[in-house]
């Protein structure tokens, strides 16, 4: 047992250290002198995709299951050999588009539709809360072990006896965490949506969480024991019976399970909000993604390298006992009188739970806001002079509402699954983004009809085949739904849908949501046209490298606009001193200053850089919303290409959503 005090300032310290590390690369940003704008540093913010789920989970499944714990990293590095030509064409595309989160992308993709990133964001928001609050389980509990007996209740409410019973060490975890998460990622609006700090905050992560696992490891196999081959001779001495454990296609690992594990993993893992934000956004060069192809998966096996040794001495100084197998980890420096090595690995696990929260609450904060909250601002057409105070206080009651969120579902739900099978109803639910993303980029014939259609009917069948046994098992609802299915139909039962029995419930849930999502993607493409605005995103995404010439469409306004006019618009979503700051940038090599005017030929330019600065702030789709109300309420037309309400409302296929949303910001940025 380790003093509360140590380990609450221990772990205050550590998050200090982390906030002073991103404010020093911040400013170093700031002055022109990058920290974080090289492959090692990218490759490391990459490793944010390493959580409780693995620093923990992955010991537990490794004591449970075995081998299997290798499909993670088995299949992020399959996916890494693919990253050339799929990575690298959605930074190019992200970076052209002005594109700052997975829902933006998806939007941008299918004609800019609203509805769209608003259906995205509903959906990370459904499918988040397990994932954060298995990290908070992992705090929560491991804090607990290091401080307390067994026999003793309480935790962090011993240092302060006079607290409410709710609060609970989660939930002063979730109160720091979700304070964090707005100090790294929402102190000021960035109109270029890069995080420098984070990322310098998340790769140092990354080195600490592999720095305590390695070291833990290194403990166990040579200081409990005499190395792996001891390790391994000993445990198949004592437990015979258990060589399953290294085996594959078992009764506990069937073969389905194996192939189901690494491909939920491959197409999965790129489209986690977090993980589009850092390999996609925090992009510096896109030479960086061929070292990243190499380090990340070097990171993925020194990081698998000491699981199945610390997994099997667990099994064996605990006489076979796994009830504590998530935790060995912890549990065994502490039983073995080293607490201070406890300690370091609860630093780890501590930095894989904390950057996965932060990160993700920031990331999904930013898409609440753009595709949620903007729209209802412009609906209810509210005033403001400067409305980047608006936003960005919108974007931090995002971020506390999504830790808390998590919160809520950790003590009401996530007791009766282990570590390992929370974070995959959050895996397989990302993995219905795969078809609309991965074919909105190889194929120009996908619309936004099929990749709503597809999006809808696999979030509502992950819906039924995961959450409602969940629900089940932590006794929301009665346990006949799930044996006979919904009134006594059992074609209907969740975990056998149709009468497909015989698989575990990760392949059975991700066959059916692919099923329903794919096909309806293909055949909806297949079935309707792309109305105008979607053609034309068809062809920057998927002919994305492929040089055009520009002349060919030049464009002219046939209205002049003073540079001000554009100035004060940005001032209504940035603010003024980064609106004065951008146009300035743009007026840079020119001889005019903001209170004069461009040629009509040069005006197209400035509209376009002007959406790309708002895109910073309100997303690709929105900005562009944003900007053509702006030019249409002034009676400005880009000539000789279309009307600015042409491509909504003379079209036949046009976009009811987006027609709503571009008349109410009219009516909001023309006052």
């Amino acid at each position: 047992m380790i003093p509360i005090e140590i380990v609450s300032t221990l772990s205050l310290l550590y998050i200090g250290l982390l906030y002073a590390v991103a404010y020093f690369a911040d400013r170093r940003h700031e002055a022109g002198r990058s920290i974080v704008a090289n492959s090692f540093v990218y490759s490391l913010s990459l490793a944010v995709i390493y959580t409780s789920w693995t620093f923990y989970g992955s010991v537990g499944r490794a004591a449970t299951s075995g081998i299997e714990f290798l499909t993670d990293s088995l299949g992020i590095t399959l996916m890494a050999f693919c990253w050339w030509f799929l990575l690298r064409k959605m930074v190019r595309v992200s970076k052209e588009q002005n594109v700052r989160s997975i829902a933006d992308f998806i939007s941008s993709r299918y004609g800019k539709s609203p509805l769209l990133g608003a259906v995205v964001t509903i959906i990370v928001i459904a499918a988040f809360p397990p994932y954060i609050a298995l990290q908070l389980k992992a705090v929560a509990h491991t804090f607990d072990l290091l401080t307390k007996p067994p026999h003793i209740a309480g935790g962090l409410n011993n240092l302060i006896p006079a607290l409410p019973p709710f609060v609970d060490t989660a939930f002063i975890v979730t109160l720091f965490l979700a304070l964090f998460g707005v100090l790294f990622g929402a102190r000021h609006l960035d109109v270029s949506e890069r995080h420098e700090g984070l990322v310098a905050a998340i790769a140092l992560q990354s080195v600490v969480k592999l720095v305590a696992f390695v070291t833990v490891g290194l403990f166990v196999t040579y200081g409990l024991f005499d190395g792996f081959s001891d390790i391994f001779s000993r445990f198949i001495a004592r437990f015979p019976d258990r060589t399953d454990l290294f085996l594959l296609g078992t009764p506990h690992v069937p073969h389905s399970l194996w192939l189901s594990r690494v491909l939920m993993i491959m197409i999965s893992f790129m489209f986690l909000p977090r993980m589009f934000h850092v390999m996609v956004i925090e992009n510096a060069d896109e030479g960086h993604i061929k070292d990243a192809m190499w380090h990340l998966p070097t990171y993925a096996f020194l990081l698998a390298l000491f699981v199945l040794p610390v997994a099997l001495g667990g099994i064996i100084l605990s006489g076979g006992d796994t009830a504590m197998a998530d935790f060995f980890v912890i549990h065994l420096p502490l039983e073995s009188g080293h607490p201070w090595l406890a300690l370091l690995a609860f630093i780890g696990g501590f930095s894989a739970s904390a950057g996965m929260v932060i990160v993700e609450s920031v990331v999904l904060s930013t898409m609440i806001l753009d595709h949620l909250a903007l729209p209802v601002i412009l609906k209810l057409r509210v005033e403001a002079s400067d409305m980047s105070k608006v936003l960005l206080n919108i974007k931090r009651a995002g971020i506390i509402a999504i830790v808390f969120f998590g919160y809520l579902y950790y003590r009401f739900i996530s007791e009766s699954y282990a570590l390992i099978n929370t974070g995959v109803v959050t895996f397989i639910a990302v993995a219905q983004f795969a078809p609309s993303v991965i074919g909105g980029l190889f194929w120009k014939r996908a619309n936004r009809r099929g990749a709503l259609t597809g999006i809808l009917l696999g979030f509502v069948v992950w819906f039924y085949t995961l959450l409602i046994p969940l629900f089940i098992n932590s006794g929301w609802l009665p346990d006949d739904l799930l044996d006979n299915g919904p009134f006594g139909l059992g074609f209907l039962r969740p975990q056998e849908l149709f009468g497909l029995s015989g698989l575990d419930m990760i392949s059975h849930a991700l066959f059916w949501t692919l099923f329903f999502n794919l096909g309806a993607f293909v055949a909806f493409s297949l079935l309707s046209d792309p109305d105008d605005s979607g053609t034309e995103q068809a062809v920057k995404f998927v002919d994305v490298f492929e040089v055009r010439d520009e002349s060919v469409t030049r464009k002219r306004m046939s209205k002049s606009f003073a540079v001000v006019e554009f100035v004060d618009l940005m001032t209504k979503f940035i603010g003024q001193d980064q609106a004065h700051a951008a146009i300035a940038r743009f007026l840079k090599h020119k001889q005019i200053d903001e209170k004069g005017s461009l040629s009509e030929y040069e005006l197209p330019i400035l509209k376009r850089y002007t959406e790309k600065v708002l895109a910073g702030s309100v997303g690709a789709a929105s900005a562009g919303i944003i900007v053509d109300s702006y030019l249409a309420a002034r009676g400005s037309e880009l000539e000789d290409v279309f009307d600015i309400f042409g491509t909504v409302s003379l079209s036949r296929t046009a976009s009811r959503e987006q027609l709503g949303v571009l008349y109410e910001a009219a009516r909001l940025v023309a006052t």
